[in-house]
């Protein structure tokens, strides 16, 4: 319990294409403890519209809880293209093709 006397979030492990594993509660989004983590992934809207911040799930669980993924096409979620900036972890996760600002066309 914390201080508030709620109860404190269970923390998974995030696994990274890079190598790095990072914890991220499950009140925060991947894309919150990505950025949190020093990793400048690509973000915009924060809401889950624009899809600058898709990455690949490879194994593991997440929910959007309410809000939906508008910013990602059916075939991108039949490969398993999830945005973080909406997404919550439910168990550990494995991801990859994360969008760093550093891999943006120029």
């Amino acid at each position: 319990m914390n201080d508030s006397n709620k109860p404190l979030a269970p923390i998974h492990q995030i696994h990274l294409d890079t190598g790095q594993a990072i914890d991220c509660d499950a009140a925060t989004t991947l894309l919150e403890a990505l950025r949190a983590a020093g990793l400048d992934v690509r973000k915009a809207c924060r809401n889950g519209v624009c899809g600058l911040c898709r990455c690949r799930v490879v194994s593991g669980e997440f929910t959007y809880h309410w809000k939906e993924p508008h910013g990602l096409w059916q075939k991108d979620i039949q490969q398993d293209y999830i945005l973080p900036c909406i997404a919550h972890p439910v168990s550990d996760l494995v991801l990859d093709h994360i969008a760093l600002v550093t891999d943006a066309p120029r």
